[in-house]
């Protein structure tokens, strides 16, 4: 099997041999600064074949993708930073087949997977048949809501108004909660009233019943492996003890939706 990243380089999935395919602005650059005299009718004819098959290349696309097994998606099901793509995966109703990944094995990690991403970090999730690797959790759920996953346009959230409170809530989420979130486990609960002020200072922001409406968009599955975890390590989340009632309402709405059920595993961290 072979894999085709979108820089053009192809390598056996097993092995590090690799060969480049130039693209086709390349071919034409090379034909154009190439005397007519020294290119022959097979150079052309050759180049020729080779722009139109790139030329053909989105319609090759759009076959590969209804097909469900071209995207792939590589995870560990206690990582939530993987939980986050899969919730997507599913809350897209996006077709995918699911590999899970060895993290902590005594033979380590897989060398094909290290060839599909180099970091060994999960996620990652490859589609057209391969010929797209993506990986980092937050660049995957942009990706999947610009539809490079079939049906992973509906998380993008529909109107301006919707895509920025989206943006803002994966900025909160990612930039503020994860981390004094992390500190506070790490540390035992030590900083747990910071991590309250901040949980409480974003309540508000929720509109429900999903964090930014009536949809479930990439914003939810941005927070959700982080805020359920924290619920689970410190709450219950509620109102009246820490000002978070918009926030359990939020995830008891998720955890009734079969997108974000399906992903909870009973060791989470």
């Amino acid at each position: 099997a072979f894999v085709i990243r979108s820089d053009y380089t192809r390598s056996p999935s097993a092995s590090s041999a690799a060969f480049a395919i130039p693209p086709t602005s390349s071919i034409r650059r090379s034909i154009n600064t190439t005397p007519s005299s020294r290119i022959s009718s097979t150079t052309r004819s050759t180049a020729a074949a080779l722009a139109m098959s790139f030329g053909a290349q989105e319609l090759a696309n759009n076959a590969l993708r209804q097909s469900p097994s071209t995207t792939q998606f590589y995870t560990h099901k206690m990582c939530p930073y993987a939980q986050k793509v899969w919730i997507a995966l599913e809350a897209g109703n996006c077709p995918y087949e699911m590999q899970q990944i060895d993290l902590y094995g005594s033979g380590g990690k897989p060398d094909w997977f290290l060839d599909l991403n180099p970091a060994g970090q999960v996620p990652v999730v490859t589609c057209f048949g391969g010929a797209k690797i993506l990986v980092d959790s937050e660049y995957i759920l942009t990706r999947i809501a610009d539809g490079v996953v079939e049906g992973g346009d509906a998380l993008r959230g529909g109107s301006d108004d919707v895509e920025d409170r989206v943006d803002a809530w994966r900025k909160d989420i990612n930039n503020k909660v994860k981390v004094v979130g992390k500190e506070a486990v790490l540390r035992g609960g030590k900083n747990v009233d910071e991590l309250m002020e901040l949980l409480t200072s974003i309540d508000g922001n929720v509109v429900g019943p999903y964090l930014t409406g009536e949809s479930v968009t990439v914003a939810d599955c941005s927070a959700f492996p982080m805020l359920w975890r924290l619920d689970q390590e410190f709450g219950p989340l509620t109102d009246e003890e820490h000002g978070c009632g918009n926030i359990r309402k939020w995830l008891d709405k998720c955890g009734e939706t079969d997108a974000f059920k399906k992903t909870i595993q009973s060791a989470w961290w």
